[in-house]
């Protein structure tokens, strides 16, 4: 496979996928994103791997979305989401639609489309300290990648909509504790936690869990298509607005963001 921002190995069954773009802390690139669903689609038909591991490279899980890119689409005045969104969505898909079982291994910060990932996980295991947040609010962005429908039915609707709308940031110890994430462990514990689950499941009846994923996943995401569909028309919508550019300018100005509803 032709990769770009992933590393993808074999190890004793279990099929090690590395986002590797600890530059810019793994966010969401088109040619990243789209590396991410080959792998994924490999594993899903691959008789070599029974169970799937997702990390990030550098000491951060998946930093969102590339906000260096936007900076550029805002000054440059051609703002268009719909591409790197359906890529970013195909890996939610992926996730889904994987008939091997995914550990999420969760380190350092986790955000926006990050979170959308791990919660397309199966189990998904994160240091205690690790630092979660729902930053869509902060660029003048709503939540996508299906976030809005995976989040809701994590951790229902009043807890997600406090997350997604004032944008704070969680710690992996309080993700567990609302149902957000599978569990979370000291730092010193991360790996080999994740490694005794991830062997656990690879020595498992692979085709008994390839059926679990669907039976569940379509009694909680049977309106996810359309859900990303309302997802991508809003992001498009307010990649325009002057709130976005704002929240753009003020990231890298480092200060904090003037909103005027527009």
């Amino acid at each position: 496979m032709e990769l770009r921002f992933v590393d993808f190995q074999v190890r004793d069954g279990i099929g090690f996928i590395t986002m590797n773009n600890p530059e810019k802390m793994n966010a969401f690139t088109l040619e990243g994103a789209q590396s991410l669903t080959r792998c994924l689609e490999h594993c899903s038909d691959s008789g070599e791997v029974r169970a799937v591991v997702i990390r990030g490279a550098g000491g951060s899980f998946c930093g969102g979305g590339d906000i260096k890119g936007m900076k550029y689409k805002v000054d440059n005045n051609c703002c268009e989401t719909r591409p790197g969104l359906r890529a970013n969505n195909a890996v939610i898909k992926a996730a889904l639609n994987c008939e091997k079982p995914i550990v999420a291994w969760i380190e350092g910060a986790c955000a926006g489309g990050g979170i959308s990932l791990a919660l397309a996980c199966d189990i998904t295991i994160a240091q205690e300290d690790a630092k979660f947040v729902f930053a869509f609010v902060n660029i003048g962005f709503v939540p996508d990648m299906g976030s809005n429908l995976l989040l809701a039915r994590a951790v229902g609707k009043v807890k997600a909509t406090e997350l997604v709308m004032l944008g704070s940031r969680f710690s992996g110890r309080e993700a567990a504790d609302w149902g957000l994430i599978t569990r979370a462990v000291p730092a010193q514990d991360l790996e080999g936690e994740v490694r005794r689950t991830a062997e656990r499941l690879a020595a498992g009846p692979t085709l008994a869990y390839a059926r679990m994923k669907k039976l569940i996943n379509r009694v909680q995401y049977e309106n996810l298509e359309n859900i990303m569909a309302n997802e991508g028309e809003y992001q498009q919508q307010l990649c325009k607005s002057a709130d976005h550019a704002e929240a753009i300018h003020a990231f890298f100005e480092k200060r904090r963001p003037s909103f005027q509803g527009r």
